[in-house]
């Protein structure tokens, strides 16, 4: 693995998260080609899928061994993502000529914008104070090595990889957009093929399963694609 893989855990997911903040201002500016919004919304839907089960699957279990409130704030995130997970199920049924696709649209980049805080704010500050930084850097690396896999691997449909496909529910994301959103961090976005989830190998950063109150929805959204392939990963 090159330098440059090395990034720990709060490195990657950080970058996540300007990811999906560089989509998050686009959609906030309005206006636009209902086409375009779409997209945006698709390629935003993809980062989110990432990030929660990514979060899901490395992030909380280290959050909940290392930290001594890590079960409140495990059992918070969990929450988090699953509402944000609903949401985004919620507008991959709806076109944005769609009289509910607005409010759901805001009521989702709000919901992103309070998770990002938290998780930075608190979760990121305790576990950079408190965790060896080696056991962070560990998990870091199977994150990133497991999404390069999930690049590489077989997607639904005869697809090569999970980033950048069409995806069902997010027919019109495109690798082009989420770049776009973040030229800054190419590594860091769900649609880049530089990036990865953990080898599920075990260890001090292997991958958990995700707790009884995430688990999916009815299938058809991103969010539960997101989870297979990333757990075969």
């Amino acid at each position: 693995m090159s330098a440059t893989d090395r990034r720990d855990v709060i490195d990657v997911l950080s970058g996540d998260h300007r990811t999906v903040e560089g989509l998050v201002g686009r959609l906030e500016v309005g206006g636009g080609p209902d086409v375009t919004r779409k997209s945006l919304v698709d390629a935003l839907a993809l980062e989110l899928a990432w990030h929660t089960q990514a979060a899901q699957r490395y992030l909380l279990p280290l959050t909940r061994r290392v930290l001594a409130d890590g079960d409140a704030l495990a059992d918070e995130h969990t929450a988090e993502h699953l509402t944000v997970e609903h949401m985004v199920r919620d507008l991959e049924a709806k076109d944005p000529s769609d009289a509910r696709f607005e409010p759901l649209l805001a009521q989702l980049l709000a919901a992103v914008h309070g998770h990002i805080d938290h998780e930075e704010q608190i979760t990121f500050v305790e576990l950079g104070r408190e965790c060896d930084p080696g056991e962070l850097l560990a998990v870091g690396e199977q994150l990133t090595a497991a999404r390069r896999r999930a690049v590489t691997g077989s997607a639904p449909g005869g697809g090569t990889g999970i980033w950048p496909v069409a995806a069902p529910g997010s027919a019109s994301a495109s690798a082009e957009l989420a770049a776009a959103a973040a030229p800054s961090e190419p590594a860091d976005s769900a649609v880049s093929a530089e990036s990865a989830g953990s080898d599920g190998s075990g260890g001090s950063g292997a991958a958990a399963p995700i707790p009884a109150q995430a688990q999916p929805a009815p299938a058809g959204s991103v969010v539960d694609w997101v989870r297979s392939v990333l757990s075969e990963a």
